[in-house]
């Protein structure tokens, strides 16, 4: 890399581990390292948000702004990740597994996006060795007991390759590699066979100086080993998004075994290894790559930063993230054959928006292969994609959003139902606001600071007229409970409360949960997934049993999902001194004295044990509590804690159902 950026590389940390402010940064080493350590700084300082959650997507949103201004942030903070992987072992257990987590779901498909296989690969492997390091071990002692035969047979197949290409006159350089523990990992577990039926767990790697010699040498190949049907692509004529591009056939090698067999020129190995990283290399006229190609290939993120504009919350925002990133594709065509690129799953609505947005909103219909097909077909590589539209359409249904795949499509459908519903939902809003603060009998002086409030709130939330602060509660962005909440001082709320205690008693469960703005609604807690304050919660009205209250994560929510209509919007009523049953499953490897532990590590937290249930299939032991907690917060203090002891493998959220 270039010099400011190494020397950015060096101060990364100054701005979130030290004194060291801008001002100083920028008057010792100029504005464009400032921008670029800047640009890998953490939100840390001044700066507080709801959840960790929002802060994590806060940061996120952060370094792909600084990365679409300079690529060079994004290449900073995958060294600093690298880093920071290669020293995981010092950490505790329980952070060990979120920075792996996070490695492997964000900053490993950013790697791959960009390019740099060199340090993907290497962040993947590091990532399962700390996530499941049985896996690891088991492959790679594997690779190390079929590594012998291997080579052999790749020592052949080169030295018969080496001599034909000597004979045709074509200057090439053949490397073998083995593919890397993680990719090998998610093969076996994909396509469930053994490590010894994997065909390219090692690979020839051919390296020319022209195109034309890859076409030449993939001839000779073919003649002299006999290609397997279905394993050839050529990423040459049809580049990855990423830009990588080579020759990938899979031939019957000298030993009878499959092989792999990949062909390209040093200019497709500069670009393969080292992504956008080789970039500068080419700025410094060692190459010609174009400034436009170099685009072409950070094409990708400005779509991610298009989107993520509109997107209301931090799990849209973090399930079109890891969509976008994941380079999982396929290519289809046009009916005058324009070739398109779509994530793996694509429908022919995500076809349709990717067209133009006009075609979207207006699609009736579509035809895959000249047959009709419904909506929600599934793409493959190669089909030729038709969209049916028409004028008299209604546009896109809510239904659609469960059928798009794509970040685009999805938001190209929320915009479209947005401004449909806007009049709507603007009236909707301004009724349950007003009803909302009419409940409080605000004095003119309370009117006037709560106004002032309400403006203050408009513009932290980027709102910039009432108007649009009423379509967001309309639309269910906000509740008018959780805007009141807000705007309106606690002792004022506190004043309500204590009227409703003296006007009529409700029950426990009444108390702390208000739906749909109104509290006081005959509601039970699920015993199926045991919510607790700080979880997010949705009112499910059950026929004959009143309203019965979820966690969001619930899985019996897929199945209650089927009837929309029956939700209810719900969040948590601000009280003091309340506990609440929470379900949780330890699961461990058996030992004496386990369950004491367990007792001793909750007991520490003066959280009381309900009850208990324990049970062991050979050595594998499984707890079942309900506790007695205060809040999410006191949950996940237990569960670092229990994590910590030894033999414990998991701790999860559970039920009540389990101890019946």
């Amino acid at each position: 890399m270039d010099e400011n950026t190494i020397a950015a590389s060096l101060l990364h940390d100054v701005l979130e581990d030290s004194e060291v402010t801008e001002e100083d940064l920028e008057k010792n080493f100029g504005e464009e390292i400032t921008n670029l350590v800047k640009g890998v700084t953490k939100l840390n300082r001044g700066f507080s948000y709801v959840s960790r959650e929002e802060a994590e997507v806060e940061n996120y949103r952060r370094l792909f702004i600084a990365m679409a201004q300079d690529v060079r942030v994004i290449i900073i903070k995958l060294a600093d990740r690298l880093h920071n992987m290669r020293t995981l072992k010092y950490q505790y257990r329980d952070k060990k597994e979120t920075i792996a987590r996070e490695t492997l779901e964000i900053f490993a498909p950013i790697a791959n996006r960009l390019g740099i296989n060199r340090i993907q690969t290497e962040l993947e492997d590091l990532s399962l060795f700390f996530l499941d390091p049985g896996a690891y071990c088991n492959i790679q002692r594997g690779i190390e007991r079929v590594k012998e035969a291997q080579e052999k047979q790749v020592e052949e197949a080169k030295q018969e390759l080496e001599a034909r290409l000597k004979k045709a006159g074509i200057e090439a350089e053949i490397q073998s590699r083995f593919k890397h523990i993680y990719s090998i990992y998610n093969k076996l577990n994909r396509q469930k066979i053994s490590l010894e039926d994997l065909p390219d767990l090692i690979a020839l790697r051919v390296i020319t100086r022209e195109v034309e010699e890859c076409y030449a040498v993939l001839g000779m190949v073919h003649t002299l080993w006999k290609p397997v049907e279905g394993r050839f692509k050529d990423y040459i004529a049809v580049p990855k998004s990423n830009m990588y591009q080579s020759l990938h056939t899979t031939v019957i090698g000298p030993r009878g075994a499959p092989m792999e067999v990949q062909i390209r020129t040093w200019d497709m190995h500069q670009v393969a290894e080292y992504g956008v990283a080789a970039h500068w290399r080419y700025k410094e006229g060692k190459t010609g790559e174009s400034d436009d190609k170099f685009d072409e290939r950070m094409s990708w993120l400005r779509q991610i930063l298009e989107w993520q504009q509109d997107l209301r919350s931090t799990q849209e925002f973090m399930e079109s993230l890891k969509i976008s990133l994941f380079d999982d594709e396929v290519y289809v065509f046009t009916p005058k054959g324009d070739l398109k690129k779509l994530p793996q799953g694509s429908t022919p609505i995500d076809f349709a928006y990717l067209i133009h947005t006009e075609v979207g909103n207006n699609c009736v219909g579509a035809k895959v292969n000249r047959q009709m097909v419904p909506l929600s077909y599934e793409l493959k590589s190669g089909d030729i994609v038709e969209i049916i539209t028409s004028r008299a359409s209604s546009g896109p249904s809510v239904d659609w959003l469960k059928i798009a795949r794509t970040p685009g499509a999805r938001n190209k459908i929320r915009a479209f139902l947005r401004k449909k519903n806007q009049d709507l939902n603007r009236e909707k809003g301004r009724e349950a606001l007003e009803k909302e603060l009419e409940k409080y009998s605000l004095t003119p002086e309370e009117k006037a600071l709560v106004t002032k409030n309400l403006s203050q709130f408009r513009e932290e939330n980027q709102l910039r007229e009432e108007e649009e602060l009423y379509i967001a509660i309309g639309e269910g962005r906000y509740s008018a409970r959780q805007v009141a909440n807000k705007v309106i001082p606690y002792t004022i709320r506190r004043r309500l409360q204590k009227k409703k205690k003296e006007s009529s008693a409700v029950t426990r469960e009444e108390e702390r949960i208000v739906v749909q703005g109104a509290s006081g609604l005959a509601v039970k807690l699920a015993r199926c997934c045991t919510p607790v304050p700080g979880d997010q919660i949705v009112a499910f009205v059950t026929k004959g049993k009143g309203i019965t209250i979820h966690r969001v994560d619930c899985p019996n929510l897929t199945r209650l999902s089927q009837d929309g209509e029956r939700f209810l919007e719900a969040e948590w009523e601000e009280r003091e001194g309340d506990k609440y049953n929470a379900g949780v499953v330890i699961e461990a490897l058996d030992r004496p004295k386990l369950l004491a532990d367990v007792s001793n590590a909750i007991s520490s937290f003066q959280v009381g044990i309900k009850s208990v249930r324990a049970s062991t299939v050979g050595n594998e032991a499984r707890i079942y509590l309900i506790l007695e907690v205060k809040n999410r917060q006191e949950l996940d203090d237990v569960f670092r804690e229990v994590k910590k002891i030894a033999n414990v493998r998991s701790v999860r959220r559970g039920g009540a159902f389990a101890l019946r």
